[in-house]
C-alpha cells in the first residue's frame, strides 16, 4: 500500500468508494487527509496528473468528468 495526502474535497468526492468509509477521516496538521492505495491505483493517479497538479487535483478532475 502506498500513503498519499489529499484535501478534504477530494476526500468527499472518493469517500465511497474506499473501504472503512463511514469513518471520520483523520487530518494531519496540514489539514490534508491520509489515504493508503493499492500501488496500482497510486501510479495510475500519477499519470493521469498535468503539469503542477496535485494528487487531490486529478482527483477533483477525474469526479467532474465522470
Amino acid at each position: 500500500m502506498i500513503s498519499i495526502s489529499i484535501t478534504p474535497e477530494a476526500f468527499e468526492a472518493i469517500r465511497a468508494t474506499l473501504p472503512h468509509s463511514d469513518a471520520p477521516p483523520s487530518r494531519g496538521p496540514d489539514g490534508l487527509i491520509r489515504i493508503w492505495l493499492d500501488p496500482k491505483v497510486a501510479a495510475e493517479l500519477g499519470r493521469a496528473r498535468g503539469p503542477g497538479e496535485s494528487y487531490s487535483d486529478v482527483i477533483l478532475r477525474l469526479a467532474r468528468e465522470s
